[in-house]
C-alpha cells in the first residue's frame, strides 16, 4: 500500500521551504496514505488531484476537512463548498453577482488606497512583520467591504475574524465562534431589513432544494466565505513577500518591470499554493494504484500537484516569467474558488504598492518566519529588514 504514515497535515516539517514536504511523497506514489487524524489518503500528483476534483459523484464534498469533524457540528455545513451536484450549482450562482468583474473593478481603488495607508506606517522603519502588518490586513479590510460592514465597524470586524482565523483546536474554534456569531447575527439582521449587493444579502437570498438556508447553513456559509477570503490571500501574499525577501534578483526584476507582477502572482500561487481540502470517497474503488474504501477521506494536495514535474517544467524552481501556468491553487472542477479574481487583484495591487514603496527588503536574521499548519499554509509571522542591505 502506498504510504507515508508519518505525514501530518498539521505538523509539516520545519524545512526552510515547507512546500517541499510533498516532494518525496509524490515521487513515490500519486496517492499516499497517512495514519494521522484517523487516517486519510493524499492525492499528490497533478493528475490525481485533477481526477478527484472533477469527479464529485465518486468524491463527495460532504466533508472537506481532515479529520471529518475538525470544525465541529456548528460549522459542519458550509455551503456551497460542502454541497454536491445538483444542489451545488444553484447556490453558487446566487453568489456570482458579488464577485462580478464590475464589483471587483469598483473595489480595486479602495484596496490600493488601503495598501498605501498601511505602507505609510511601515516606510521609514528598519523592520516590520509583513505577515501581520500588511498581508493579513489587505484581505481583512476588503472582505469587510464585501460583506457590507459599515466603515466604522471594519476594525471591529477584523478583530472578530482574527480570533477565528488563528484558532486551531476545537475548543479555540468554539470560543472564537461564540464571539464572532453575535457580530454576524447583527449583520444578517441588518441585511434582512435592508438588502443590498453585498455578500450577506446574496447568501440570504440563496436557496437549497427550493428553501432558504437554515441558521446553521447561513452562518456556515458566511464563515466559509469570510475566512476563505481572508486566510488564503493573507497566506499567498505573505509567501510571495517571503520569496522576494530571499531572492533579490526576482525583487529587482519586478521593481524594474511592474507589468510583470500579474505573471509573477500566478507563479507565486503555483509555487506556494496555500490551500488543500478533502473529499469523502462514496464507494470502494481502485484509484491511481490505491484501494480506497467508502467513507475514506482523501486530501487534495494542491501544493504537491503544483510542484509536479510531469505538468510543470522545472517545477521546483520559481520562475516569475513562467508563461504557461495551469496551476491548481484555486482548485478545479465545480468547486473552483469563486473568489479567484478577487484574490488575484488583491495580490497584484498589494505587491505593486509594496514594491513601489519598499523596493529593498530581506529576511531578518534568526527565526524570521512562523508558518501556519493545517488546511491553509502561509507565514503567520514574517520579520523583514527594510531598506538596502546593511553592508551597503
Amino acid at each position: 500500500m502506498p504510504s507515508d504514515d508519518d505525514f501530518d497535515l498539521f505538523s509539516p516539517p520545519g524545512a526552510e521551504n515547507p512546500f517541499t514536504v510533498y516532494d518525496d511523497l509524490r515521487g513515490g506514489c500519486p496517492v499516499a496514505h497517512s495514519s494521522k487524524h484517523g487516517g486519510y489518503w493524499i492525492a499528490t500528483s497533478y493528475q490525481a488531484v485533477d481526477d478527484v476534483a472533477k469527479n464529485p459523484e465518486l468524491f463527495s464534498s460532504v466533508s472537506i476537512s481532515v479529520p471529518k469533524n475538525a470544525f465541529g457540528d456548528d460549522l459542519a455545513e458550509r455551503p456551497p463548498i460542502t454541497l454536491d451536484p445538483p444542489r451545488h450549482g444553484p447556490f453558487r450562482r446566487t453568489l456570482l453577482p458579488a464577485f462580478s468583474p464590475r464589483q471587483i473593478k469598483a473595489l480595486e481603488p479602495s484596496v490600493r488606497d488601503h495598501a498605501r495607508e498601511l505602507l505609510s506606517g511601515i516606510v521609514g522603519r528598519d523592520r516590520c512583520d509583513a505577515a501581520a502588518e500588511y498581508a493579513k490586513k489587505i484581505p481583512s479590510r476588503f472582505m469587510a467591504r464585501m460583506i457590507g460592514c459599515d466603515d466604522d465597524r471594519q476594525d471591529e470586524f477584523a478583530e472578530q475574524m482574527r480570533a477565528l482565523l488563528e484558532a486551531n483546536e476545537m475548543a479555540e474554534i468554539q470560543a472564537a465562534m461564540a464571539v464572532t456569531q453575535p457580530f454576524l447575527d447583527d449583520l444578517i439582521e441588518q441585511r434582512r431589513r435592508k438588502p443590498g449587493e453585498d455578500l450577506v444579502s446574496c447568501v440570504l437570498s440563496a436557496e437549497i432544494d427550493g428553501r432558504t438556508l437554515t441558521d446553521p447553513e447561513l452562518i456556515g456559509a458566511l464563515v466559509l466565505i469570510i475566512t476563505a477570503g481572508i486566510d488564503t490571500t493573507w497566506s499567498a501574499l505573505g509567501s510571495s513577500l517571503w520569496h522576494l525577501a530571499r531572492h533579490p534578483e526576482d525583487r529587482k526584476r519586478l521593481v524594474a518591470d511592474p507589468a510583470l507582477v500579474p505573471t509573477a502572482v500566478e507563479e507565486f500561487l503555483r509555487a506556494f499554493s496555500p490551500v488543500q481540502i478533502a473529499r469523502v470517497v462514496t464507494r470502494d474503488t481502485e484509484f491511481h494504484g490505491a484501494r480506497l474504501s467508502a467513507g475514506d477521506s482523501i486530501l487534495l494536495g494542491m501544493p504537491s500537484a503544483n510542484r509536479d514535474s510531469a505538468e510543470f517544467p522545472c517545477a521546483d524552481q520559481v520562475d516569475i516569467g513562467r508563461e504557461v501556468n495551469r496551476h491548481l491553487a484555486f482548485g478545479v472542477g465545480i468547486h473552483r474558488c469563486i473568489g479567484s479574481s478577487v484574490a488575484r487583484m488583491e495580490m497584484r495591487v498589494a505587491l505593486e504598492e509594496w514594491l513601489r514603496a519598499i523596493p529593498d527588503f530581506s529576511l531578518a536574521p534568526g527565526d524570521a518566519v512562523k508558518w501556519s499548519t493545517g488546511h491553509v499554509w502561509g507565514p503567520r509571522r514574517l520579520d523583514l529588514l527594510l531598506g538596502s542591505p546593511r553592508e551597503e
